[in-house]
């Protein structure tokens, strides 16, 4: 049972939270794999102005994460960033 679906048994259970956007697919992939590596499950979905099968791979992704794990996820991604910008030629 996916971590996005509400259960049967909990009548309110957290919807899954945006915590960024990728320009494509792969760079969805590579966050939702940083993301699964730090044990946080995610899903990917088509932003709502992109959603043309036309585009496949092409096309802004929206990352969402479980509502427990945003904190988290935002932190790692911000960690990330930080480290980006404090590459030499940056």
């Amino acid at each position: 049972m996916s971590i996005f679906r509400r259960s049967e048994k909990s009548e309110r259970t957290p919807e899954p939270v945006k915590i960024a956007w990728a320009s494509n697919v792969a760079e969805a992939d590579l966050i939702a794999d940083i993301l699964r590596q730090e044990g946080i499950p995610s899903l990917i979905k088509r932003n709502k102005g992109f959603d043309v099968p036309d585009f496949l791979a092409a096309g802004a992704r929206d990352i969402f994460v479980p509502a427990s794990a945003a904190e988290r996820a935002k932190e790692i991604l911000a960690d990330l960033k930080s480290d980006e910008d404090t590459l030499p030629g940056s």
